[in-house]
């Protein structure tokens, strides 16, 4: 479902969950979306075989049609290039610090795994949990179950935003679901990948971390940095969500 940076996102863990529990997706969540990624790779691919772009037209796809010395545009070049600023690229730094080694993101069991069999797919958001639906192309229906509302995975309400709350043995991990249009689901987790991975000591890491969440504490076990802790602040939340960094976006059908 998301998309991963070569650097582990922060856990970061909260005393408790953000604002007041409901017990289940009410109309306004509940339904059946298309992870918008695969519709726009599909409709790509779709466009790509059927047309191609020349400057400023749009022509059926016709390979005797290209005039010797006319360049042909190819459109998966042209949405590898969209949004890629060679000045802005940034080197891989190396180094050799061995200070954390974060725990995966309690989201990390909402991804659900694609066979290579999969024709097609949806996740569908029903009063009491989140599933996906696939079926592969000898016409069998496979479902995974996403997150199932218990006490240990807590849906809440704050400041008209949904949030699914995961206990873990180190806190509360929060995951933002918000719509727009009625069409449009986005699911945000608490992912952040910010912080200094060269840092040679606990309070440099540490330091590293504050515009992420202000007040983060590392937990440390086995003397790694497993993850932080912090305290609820749900206005900070609600402004820390707007910076993460891998929101998975769906939409809406019938």
């Amino acid at each position: 479902m998301l998309a991963y940076s070569c650097k582990p996102p922060v856990p970061v863990y909260f005393d408790k969950p953000i604002g007041i529990k409901i017990q289940g997706f009410d109309t306004t969540l509940a339904g059946n979306y298309f992870p918008l990624d695969d519709i726009l790779d599909k409709s790509i691919h779709e466009f790509s075989e059927k047309y191609e772009i020349r400057y400023d037209k749009i022509i059926f796809k016709n390979k005797n049609s290209i005039k010797p010395n006319e360049k042909e545009i190819n459109y998966d070049e042209i949405k590898e290039l969209i949004g890629k600023d060679s000045s802005k690229e940034k080197k891989e730094i190396k180094c050799d610090s061995s200070l954390a080694k974060f725990n995966k993101l309690a989201v990390d069991k909402m991804e659900s795994e694609k066979s290579a069999h999969d024709v097609a797919g949806i996740i569908k958001i029903m009063y009491d949990k989140a599933i996906a639906i696939s079926v592969d192309s000898a016409g069998v229906n496979h479902y995974d179950t996403l997150a199932k509302l218990d006490m240990n995975t807590v849906l809440t309400k704050y400041s008209g935003k949904y949030f699914l709350n995961f206990k873990t043995p180190f806190g509360w991990e929060i995951l933002q679901m918000e719509t727009w249009e009625e069409k449009f689901l986005s699911v945000r987790p608490f992912y952040f990948t910010s912080y200094d991975n060269c840092a040679q000591t606990v309070a440099a890491l540490t330091a590293s971390t504050k515009n992420i969440y202000p007040g983060l504490n590392p937990v440390v076990l086995d003397k790694k940095v497993i993850g932080f802790r912090a305290s609820m602040n749900p206005k900070l939340i609600l402004e820390a969500f707007k910076k993460s960094e891998s929101p998975m976006l769906l939409m809406r059908v019938k």
